[in-house]
Parts: structure tokens; C-alpha cells; sequence
């Protein structure tokens, strides 16, 4: 990894970090949807005690579902000890941990797995939109699965906070949002193998303009785009107006469950 890929990757571990104490309160599309991911995860084939690794556990939204909803497992059960669970940033595991503590947890870049494999579940909720090269990362993921084994993912996709670019363009300035991939995009970043792939639109709304921004920096979402420079506190009163009086922010969800060629 060159140094700004490196530098890249510190201050999102960082960002993250700090947001652990406030995530909780903040993450309603983080929460959902792990939610609707686990409920697809559990629609699909897996064995009874699936040996699972999670990616960007965050304070276990993911984790806490799937612990629910496979096998019926409960904090404490034989079947919590096949989870291991992980994420960029030290805070949020420290946080997962004392939630769900039953867990195998360690701190680890989801690009850059340093695990050995035979998972019977690969899977990660609202992580892969940070990752730097998807199609490298997803074929590193997918050879972590056991045979037979089901990676599964929510990402952000290209319409997600359309509402916040449109505010900047009509003023004619440039979001610091990152770039997000479309269906397409995220279809033909996989290997080869079986891919079911849906979405969904979540909206956020708030009471006010500037409860959206303070909602990413809350969760730990508001990383800008490299190369980005901030807005002076004069174009940001301009964006947070050109938003309107009822602000919202459109999450396109997109939920890829993924089997390799040869399972």
C-alpha cells in the first residue's frame, strides 16, 4: 500500500474510532440495514453453527442479528464462539465486545484479511463502500470461505446522499462525499460465481439541515473524498439552505449475497 493509501486508512480507522461512544444513537441506516442483511443471510443454505467472520463489526448491529437469527444463538450459546468478529478501529471492537462479549474479536483492515479461512460466512454491513479496490478485496474475502461457503455484503451505491451533491452542484461546488458504485459496478467486481444482488432505498430524515452532517460525523461516516477541500462556514450555510426546510439524505442500500465458482 503506497503512503496515501496508508494515511487513507488511518484516518478512517481514526474517524470510526472516535464515533464509538456516539454510534449507537446515530446509525438507524446502519441499523436496518443489518437488519435486512441478516434476514437474507438467513434465508439462505449455511450449516447449523456456521463459522462466521464479520468485517467493520462496528458496535455489533450485524453481529447481534445474525447471533438471532442463526441457529437461534444467544450470548452464551456454543454457536456465538464460531464468530469472529472484526473492524478497522480498536474503539468499536472494545465496544462490540462489551455488547456481545461471547465473540472472537480482533482489529483488522477488512482489505487486508489476516486470517486463515474455512468461514462458512464472509460478510460485512455499510464496510465495502471504504474499501480502496473492491473486485481485489471481494476475490481476497471469497478465498476465505469454506466450500460451499456464502459471502454476503451491504454496501452504499451510487444514488446514496443524492440529495446532499444536487445542494452543492446548484451552488456550483463539488461534494466531499465519497464515490459510491452502482449495481453494475458492484456486480462485475465479483469473481466468478453465483450472485444474488438486491436494493433499496433508505431515507433519513431530520428536523433540521444540519443534523445531517452532524449525524456522519456522529457514526464516523464523514471521511471526505481524498483530495477534498472543506467548505468554508459560509458555502456550507449555502448548501444546508439549498436543502430545504424538510432535509433529507436517500442511503441506496445494495445487498449482495455471493457463492464462489467452485462451491
Amino acid at each position: 500500500m503506497d503512503r496515501a493509501g496508508s494515511d487513507g486508512v488511518t484516518r478512517i480507522a481514526q474517524s470510526f474510532g472516535r464515533a464509538a461512544a456516539s454510534y449507537d444513537a446515530h446509525s438507524a441506516p446502519q441499523r436496518h440495514a443489518a437488519a435486512r442483511l441478516a434476514e437474507l443471510i438467513a434465508a439462505e443454505s449455511l450449516p447449523a453453527a456456521p463459522r462466521v467472520l464479520e468485517l467493520g463489526c462496528g458496535t455489533g448491529h450485524l453481529t447481534a442479528e445474525l447471533q438471532r437469527r442463526l441457529a437461534g444463538a444467544v450470548p452464551g450459546d456454543t454457536a456465538t464462539h464460531n464468530f469472529f468478529c472484526s473492524d478497522i478501529a480498536a474503539p468499536m471492537v472494545a465496544a462490540c465486545r462489551a455488547r456481545l462479549p461471547h465473540c472472537h474479536y480482533f482489529v483488522m483492515d477488512g482489505e487486508r484479511p489476516a486470517v486463515g479461512g474455512g468461514f462458512d460466512l464472509v460478510c460485512a454491513n455499510l464496510t465495502a463502500q471504504w474499501f480502496r479496490d473492491l473486485p481485489q478485496t471481494l476475490a481476497r474475502l471469497a478465498a476465505l470461505l469454506a466450500p460451499g461457503g456464502l459471502l454476503a455484503l451491504s454496501t452504499l451505491g451510487a444514488e446514496s446522499f443524492k440529495e446532499w451533491r444536487a445542494a452543492h452542484a446548484a451552488l456550483g461546488l463539488r461534494s466531499g462525499t465519497q464515490p459510491f458504485v452502482d449495481a453494475a459496478t458492484l456486480r462485475a467486481s465479483f469473481p466468478a460465481g453465483r450472485l444474488a444482488l438486491d436494493e433499496e432505498l433508505f431515507v433519513e430524515r431530520a428536523d433540521a439541515a444540519l443534523d445531517l452532517p452532524r449525524r456522519l460525523r456522529a457514526i464516523g461516516a464523514a471521511t471526505p473524498a481524498p483530495g477534498h477541500r472543506p467548505l468554508s462556514a459560509g458555502q456550507l450555510r449555502r448548501v444546508l439552505r439549498a436543502l430545504g426546510p424538510q432535509p433529507s439524505l436517500t442511503y441506496q442500500i445494495l445487498y449482495a449475497r455471493f457463492r464462489p465458482a467452485s462451491a
